[in-house]
């Protein structure tokens, strides 16, 4: 089956464009070591401010075209532009990155057509996660599962709702909240609600690209 991709709302296939390949790099990790005069190895501060934290990612690009003014036009389309890239191998996701031209060269009766995009480090769902809870005067567990990128979800409050998390308390009344301190991580995240009403909590799950 031979894949393509989508950049922004133009779609490879639009240009007749034949994607010979699509290779991803992925993002390198920002390493901090500090030496120790006179001592054996160094000290790994990489993950002092909090977690890992990465460069930007790269996905190379070839495409194969039959006809000049197209691969003209999809160059123009493309290039310099920062897009929602998405793979036909990966569906789900989209890449977040600026698009450049190569090379647009001739070989013999086919055009080739060379993209270099420089995406962000997480590769994101598509679908967003939504999870609506009701608050009572009852304390309730909420658990939120996210995958790799620490993501602030948008928590939407009707009514009155009190949340515990991470060792703080936040109280909220009807309205739309943000807030690092809400940070979602790796994994299972414990919240605790109280309250009278509706929270939903919305946001968008990211993996390593």
């Amino acid at each position: 089956m031979m894949h393509g991709a989508a950049f922004g709302e133009k779609r490879s296939g639009d240009y007749g464009a034949v994607m010979n390949y699509a290779r991803i790099t992925p993002p390198a990790v920002k390493e901090n070591y500090v030496d120790i005069a006179g001592g054996d190895s160094a000290i790994d501060l990489t993950e002092a401010v909090g977690g890992v934290a990465f460069e930007d990612g790269q996905i190379d690009f070839k495409f194969t075209l039959f006809d000049r003014r197209q691969a003209e036009r999809m160059k123009n389309d493309l290039h310099g532009r920062r897009l929602r890239i998405v793979l036909d191998r990966e569906p789900d996701f989209y890449y977040d990155g600026r698009v450049k031209c190569t090379k647009c060269g001739q070989e013999g009766t086919l055009h080739e057509l060379l993209l270099e995009a420089k995406i962000r480090p997480y590769k994101q769902e598509k679908r967003a996660t939504v999870q609506v809870e009701e608050a009572s005067g009852t304390w309730k567990d909420v658990i939120l599962i996210n995958s790799r990128m620490p993501v602030m979800p948008r928590i939407t409050v009707e009514g009155k709702a009190v949340l515990l998390y991470e060792g703080g308390r936040y109280s909220m009344e009807s309205g739309v909240y943000q807030a690092p301190e809400l940070t979602l991580y790796e994994g299972r995240n414990h919240f605790r609600l109280q309250g009278s009403g509706t929270v939903k909590f919305e946001y968008r799950k990211g993996e390593l690209a």
